[in-house]
């Protein structure tokens, strides 16, 4: 993309500018913001929260005579007016129900903040260049600075490239800048007393400040930024190699001014500079004069033959310019959507209705599970009118839940209403990944695009939802808390310290006076870096609820710095969205490309909870911290992993159709378990912390990476949270040998995440891999604990002859093209068999929140019966409702199965505290082609086994209900009318193969009979009650037990 570069005349802008350059994008111009001249002004110390201004004066030079390029100039005239943490230019809150409505295009501005001020710098570089596409900065940790630049951006539909956010610590972010950058630089700006003072360090040089060692003394016994981060110290660019091509800044005269009311802070003001011309600057000159010109030749002479062939030929092309223009109108016609297009009355519709259900727990959390439009569309005549069908489904749905919550109670004592603000994540099931790009458009309407819920979208499969419908849709919310992120907290305060100013909304007041644990908080990074992959429009990276609770989005395997998929040579691919990569290419005993995707997804989460909140801080945390873990496969990745065994027992690959020996499910799911429990014991190879400074600098040989983690706790908080050493061994008693062998120790351990993995049809961008996480946060992980609950394994007969007597009765089908056979089981054959539940919950906190993740597998066993006297139309012969019974009922147990801190077993969660149950099923039938190619047919969309379910957690409700009015001197059946409000949010997702694994080397792994059995169905339960877990965390964070 051709970019500008906003340049400050620092060291950071300019090393990002020359980092964009190496990316591959164009520098075409640079901007620059510089201070009011004094005449217009009084205050002379007036100092930016957004800009530099320190060395402003030589910024023109630095760009149009050293680096040669067009240069943009815009005096502030703003102010710090909004200083909340992230810039809303809106009054109200960001509501895109409105169809003329257009965040980019509204005018409700704050007219007198500096932010404004950049709107206008960089709407007249895009007057003057209209090519420009991109604006680099050189952010780093600020998150203040990169929302105000990526909000800017997004009303200006350019794109933000931030090389630098997160890229390193301090000290190997500035070693970068000096050594791989080559910029020399002069400090100019000072206020760091007692480590840096005007009148010795000003105009010293960076390079030398850092080889002599003042940058590391300041930083060890200060706790300074070495790249001045903190604000410790600006620079101006002398030299950088790369892009000062023509030459180099000289500062001829200088004076130190230091402020008046402060000593140690002070500014160099270059009274007179110049630059000195580079030896080749003249020659590249002279050359790129007569390039220009040559140029400008070739242009004249081709507009002169234009103009002669338009003299020759305009009378005939009089005709066809007016075809074509009628052409034209009718095809704008034809192409552009409208809200209800007229074909739809012209189609047959699938009469299957499916309403939503919605789940809301204490503290008003909230579930909207299942949202499927009411009436699914039968198009058959072209491909483009299944992504028109499934855009007019999505917009149903829109429909549908602005309908519910505008109906949701709002927050106690408050007058605000639910929108669509307060959704925290989304879940998007589409038939096809290639209708998401024109979903995607009304999605960014419905949502908004500032401070949007985290989203995973994934595609299940032609026809696999119920009734054939393209797009399924969950929510998770929390009331009132888009409200709260959007109000300003700190006039919320001042407010309340007003006797006789009553604050207009309690709820508001009350999550304000909250300062421990936020209502809510988001990370939406829209900058382009190498930290981790940019979320650009209508979703963000992750959104933490009551600083307890983190929902990732989904991760693909995308390289930051490009955002395209890494391939198996470690780079990123180059092909386009939509494109096939013929991959599976692999060197040697490498991996293939899904294998480099699923670490790098793990890399990527692993950077966002680093990122949520300065180093993990109180809100973000680590991979160790996941209660539920969802590894997504693609089809795709199945393929190479076919061809992987092939090649493995020099298999020719030739057609085995529906026989399930030839498919690897065993080894696809062994190789991602492997993949996963390494990414997740070692974080993804992320030092939690080491970017915002929280590490010590110093080579300590005790690790690789620089990183001493013997300085770190079992929870991976520094010092143990202690201000300093010292004073945790004293506390803790622990010497630093003692230490080391517990950090050895620890390495040892085996993850104790249970992941549930699941083969789907396709990805976003055709990716193989795909990761899906809640987490607890570093706070709630520290104070409460996370735990792994005992493993409970059941075993109930696979046949129930009096509730499912005959095969024309059957309800559900696991996705098997055989026939039902009563022979075996009725008759008592040799073959027995058995269904295995195995539950596995990971919960933090006692009977704060849970995630229990279940699998029901069919198992067979005894007699001596060998492996192949199994059939598998056995699979057909069970209790469907009684498996989901059983599951609902593990997962409660593994879910309350806590040990507290006395060592006693605790049972706090019931039915009442399931937020969610997400269900998934084998719902097609998986094929080989003679090539190798995998195809999958979808026999069952599973609306029958989602009313199985329905009626069994209705059934659980009502004997809840039951035994609880019954100890109050009452007794009410199980038959009492239950509302669908009061059980708890269920869907149904449809999946080509599933795997439970709980430990290493431990799972339902297999489609192989004889092994471990046959995956039937897996279960996600998700368990919340957010008050407790806020009081909870109230009580022991920061306490000793």
């Amino acid at each position: 993309m051709k970019f500008v570069a906003l340049v400050s005349g620092g060291k950071d802008s300019i090393y990002a500018a020359l980092l964009a350059v190496r990316h591959g994008h164009e520098l075409v111009c640079c901007a620059h913001l510089a201070p009011r001249s004094r005449q217009n002004h009084d205050d002379d110390h007036e100092e930016s929260y957004m800009y530099q201004t320190a060395g402003s004066e030589a910024v023109r030079l630095q760009v149009e005579e050293c680096m040669g390029l067009p240069f943009h100039v815009r005096e502030i005239r703003g102010k710090s007016r909004n200083t909340s943490l992230v810039y809303d230019h809106h009054d109200g809150h960001d509501d895109h129900h409105d169809d003329h409505h257009d965040d980019r295009n509204d005018d409700a501005t704050t007219p007198d903040d500096e932010v404004e001020d950049l709107l206008l710098l960089l709407q007249s570089v895009r007057t003057a260049q209209p090519d420009v596409q991109a604006v680099s900065s050189g952010a780093i940790l600020s998150t203040y600075q990169r929302t105000r630049i990526e909000h800017v951006c997004r009303r200006l539909n350019l794109a933000s490239l931030a090389y630098l956010w997160r890229k390193s610590d301090q000290r190997s972010l500035l070693d970068d800048i000096l050594d791989d950058g080559g910029i020399e630089a002069a400090l100019v700006r000072v206020a760091c007393p007692p480590g840096l003072l005007p009148e010795r360090h000003l105009n010293r040089n960076l390079r030398s400040l850092r080889d002599d060692g003042t940058l590391d003394d300041l930083h060890r016994k200060w706790g300074m930024h070495p790249a001045g981060e903190g604000g410790e110290y600006e620079t101006l660019v002398l030299d950088c190699p790369s892009l000062f091509r023509r030459g180099r800044l000289v500062l001829e005269e200088v004076e130190v001014a230091v402020d008046e009311s402060d000593a140690g802070v002070g500014v160099l003001r270059i009274r007179k500079c110049r630059v000195e011309p580079k030896r080749r600057a003249r020659k590249e000159e002279e050359e790129e004069d007569e390039e220009e010109e040559e140029e400008e030749n070739e242009k004249m002479e081709t507009r002169e033959k234009e103009t002669r062939e338009k003299e020759v030929g305009v009378a005939g092309s009089d005709v066809q310019s007016t075809q074509s223009t009628t052409l034209s109108m009718r095809t704008r016609q034809s192409t552009t959507p409208s809200k209800f297009p007229k074909s739809m009355s012209r189609r047959r519709v699938i009469p299957s209705m499916h309403l939503p259900n919605l789940r809301i727990v204490k503290g008003g959390l909230c579930h909207v599970s299942a949202l499927l439009s009411p009436i699914a569309c039968d198009v058959t005549t072209a491909a483009t009118d299944e992504a028109e069908a499934a855009v007019r489904e999505f917009l149903s749905i829109a429909r549908m839940l602005q309908t519910l919550l505008s109906r949701l109670p709002s927050p106690s004592s408050s007058s605000l209403s639910t929108s669509s603000s307060d959704i925290l994540h989304v879940h998007l099931y589409l038939s096809e990944i290639s209708h998401f790009s024109k979903i995607n458009r009304h999605y960014q309407h419905f949502f908004g695009t500032h401070l949007p819920p985290s989203r995973s979208c994934v595609a299940v499969g032609h026809r696999a939802l119920p009734g054939g419908r393209r797009v399924m849709m969950d929510c998770l919310l929390q009331c009132g808390s888009g409200a709260y992120l959007r109000s300003d907290a700190g006039k919320l305060r001042e407010r309340e310290k007003q006797a006789h100013a009553p604050v207009s909304d309690s709820f508001l007041q009350r999550s304000a006076e909250n300062r421990h644990h936020p209502l809510r908080k988001v990370l939406h990074v829209q900058s382009l870096s190498t930290w981790a992959p940019v979320c650009i429009g209508p979703y963000s990276q992750a959104n933490v609820l009551r600083a307890s609770l983190v929902f990732l989005a989904g991760m693909i395997g995308l390289v930051p710095e490009t955002m395209a998929l890494i391939r198996s040579d470690g780079s990123g691919s180059d092909l386009k969205n939509g494109e096939h990569h013929d991959g599976g290419e692999h060197h040697d005993g490498g991996e293939y490309d899904w294998e480099m995707e699923l670490r790098q997804c793990w890399k990527n989460a692993a950077r966002v909870l680093d990122g949520v909140d300065d180093g993990g801080g109180v809100m973000g945390g680590t991979l160790e911290d996941c209660l539920g873990g969802l590894v997504y496969l693609s089809l795709g990745a199945l393929e190479e992993m076919t061809r992987r065994c092939d090649e493995t027992i020099g298999g020719s690959g030739g057609e085995a159709e529906n026989d399930l020996d030839d498919i690897p499910w065993n080894e696809l799911w062994s190789r991602a378990n492997d993949i996963s429990r390494q990414a997740v014991s070692s974080n993804g190879g992320v030092v939690m912390g080491s970017v915002d400074g929280l590490v010590s600098f110093e080579r300590d040989p005790i690790s690789n990476d620089g990183v001493d983690q013997t300085l770190y706790d079992e929870d991976g908080v520094l010092y143990g949270g202690y201000e300093d050493e010292e004073t945790w061994r004293e506390i803790s008693g622990s010497s630093q040998a003692t230490v080391i062998a517990t950090a050895a120790a620890n390495d040892t351990n085996e993850s104790k995440t249970p992941l549930l993995m699941v083969c789907l049809a396709e990805l976003p961008m055709n990716a193989k891999a795909e990761v899906e996480l809640i987490c607890a946060s570093r706070r709630a992980a520290s104070c409460l604990r996370v735990v792994t609950s005992t493993t409970s394994i059941q075993r109930i007969p696979a046949t129930n002859q009096a509730i499912m007597p005959a095969t024309e009765n059957m309800r559900w089908d696991t996705g098997y093209d055989v026939l039902p056979s009563q022979t075996n089981v009725l008759y008592g054959n040799a073959v027995q068999s058995s269904i295995e539940i195995t539950s596995v919950a990971r919960s933090v906190g006692r009977g704060c929140a849970s995630v229990s993740t279940v699998m029901a597998t069919w198992m067979t066993h005894g007699g001596g019966t060998s492996d192949d006297s199994f059939e598998s139309d056995d699979l057909f012969d069970f209790d469907v409702a009684g498996v989901l019974n059983q599951m609902v009922d593990s997962s409660i147990t593994a879910a309350g199965a806590f040990h507290d801190y006395g060592g006693n077993t605790s049972s706090l969660f019931t039915i009442d505290n399931i937020l969610n149950v997400r269900l998934y099923y084998k719902a097609a039938i998986i094929s080989r082609g003679m090539s190798g190619a995998m195809t999958s047919e979808f026999v069952d969309d599973g609306s029958m086994l989602r009313t199985e379910l329905q009626s069994v957690l209705r059934q659980k409700k009502c004997v809840r209900d039951g035994m609880a009015f019954a100890t109050g001197g009452k007794s009410i059946g199980i038959s009492s009318r239950i509302n669908n409000n009061d059980i708890p949010a269920y869907t149904v997702v449809p999946v080509l193969g599933m795997s439970l694994v709980h430990r290493m080397g431990c799972g339902d792994n297999s489609n192989k009979k004889g092994e471990n059995g046959i995956p039937l169905i897996a279960m996600q339960v998700t368990f919340a009650d957010m008050v407790r877990m806020e009081t909870e965390m109230w009580v022991r964070y920061g306490r000793n037990e």
